[in-house]
């Protein structure tokens, strides 16, 4: 069986998004050190090489998704890492949860296909019993539905974190971060 793992980016306070569901307010508040860090892009270059399938949730995730992804090659200041990811993005099946997407909004990512929200929780059940790779995600309300095996989080911004050798406990430090003007 297939696990399906949800990766989400936070803050402190619990969100993941900013105004008109804009995630690049997450690194105003970055901590200067990690400036030009290419760790988190690594993570999830990792995530979906050990993946055949990328589940998203909506029109407005997909094609902010596709927008991005798809002109990163074509952009010279992008990272290697990124260009990786962007080329398997591309190649991954993709499902995308929607009642409000077409398939004419699909292009150039042609192995997607749109999952009515009606169905979701049957689809994606289905799916899991399947013998392939692992199931990624960004963001979830699935966990409800009992159909999650692993959380993943990413809480900006840290400016350190600190484990212990058999606790399983993590110690998260964060510093007051103040909008840069």
């Amino acid at each position: 069986m297939r696990k399906l793992i949800v990766s989400n980016l936070t803050t402190l306070d619990g969100y993941y998004e900013g105004k008109d569901r804009n995630l690049g307010v997450l690194y105003d508040y970055f901590h200067e050190d990690y400036n030009g860090d290419q760790t988190f892009d690594h993570y999830n270059t990792e995530r979906m090489r050990a993946a055949d399938t990328l589940l998203l949730s909506g029109r407005t995730s997909f094609l902010g998704n596709k927008e991005y992804w798809t002109g990163v090659p074509n952009d010279p200041h992008s990272t290697a890492i990124r260009r990786e990811f962007a080329g398997l993005i591309k190649s991954i099946e993709k499902m995308v949860i929607s009642d409000h997407l077409t398939s004419e909004e699909l292009a150039p990512w042609e192995n997607t296909r749109i999952v009515k929200r009606v169905d979701t929780y049957r689809e994606i059940a289905a799916l899991k019993q399947q013998p392939d790779r692992d199931i990624f995600m960004f963001a979830s309300r699935l966990l409800l539905h009992d159909l999650v095996d692993e959380l993943h989080f990413t809480i900006f911004p840290l400016i350190a974190t600190r484990t212990w050798q058999g606790s399983g406990n993590i110690l998260a430090c964060y510093q007051v971060g103040r909008k840069k003007s």
